[in-house]
């Protein structure tokens, strides 16, 4: 090795120069190709990992939001599903209308002289069943006038049609009719699935 060195430091400027040109050169390229490029090679894939984090992080949150905006929408209707069964109920839940009438019969100061209820009534193909009640009850105009209004702003779907008015009575000083009419109130029916697939 000493010997290499004695014959460098005697050698000529421009071989001298010319040596050391070559040594700079050959140690800038095994730096390039040991250090730089590695370290390029590594921030390229970190940067192209992180696009690809960011996309998913992206297309994650927009999932998340819009999970957010189903939720609320399966909340809204489920509220609306539960106030449709308020309005036409899955059950016939007889009792609790009866218990209803007899309610908004008392407040509207008539008796309620008789309810039956009659055999349930499904159309074909319809997604609801009648179910109607016959119903007699005993009150002046006004009473039974104030029950029949307080029957149609039910929650629970009620209609009533054939109704009579006769057998008008002096009681109390006041003219008591007997009124007979068809209530009519519906509940909700599973549509019949079709067993022959369509082609």
């Amino acid at each position: 090795m000493d010997k290499y060195l004695d014959q460098f430091a005697k050698a000529p400027p421009a071989t001298k120069f010319g040596g050391l040109g070559i040594a700079i050169i050959l140690m800038t390229v095994a730096n390039y190709f040991l250090l730089i490029d590695p370290t390029e090679t590594s921030i390229k894939g970190a940067l192209s990992t992180r696009r690809t984090l960011d996309l998913e992080l992206a297309e994650k949150s927009e999932i998340a939001q819009n999970l957010n905006d189903r939720r609320r929408e399966m909340d809204v209707l489920e509220q609306k599903l539960a106030e449709a069964l308020t309005e036409l109920p899955e059950k016939k839940d007889i009792e609790e209308l009866l218990a209803q009438i007899n309610d908004i019969g008392k407040k509207s100061g008539l008796e309620i002289s008789s309810v039956t209820p009659e055999r349930e009534f499904v159309g074909g193909g319809e997604f609801f069943a009648r179910i109607p009640l016959k119903m007699t009850v005993s009150g002046n105009y006004h009473e039974i006038a104030l029950f029949l209004q307080e029957m149609a702003n039910m929650r629970r779907i009620v209609n009533v049609n054939n109704i009579k008015l006769d057998a008008p009575a002096l009681k109390n000083e006041k003219v008591v009719l007997q009124s007979s009419f068809l209530a009519t109130t519906f509940r909700f029916v599973e549509p019949p699935k079709n067993e022959t697939p369509k082609n």
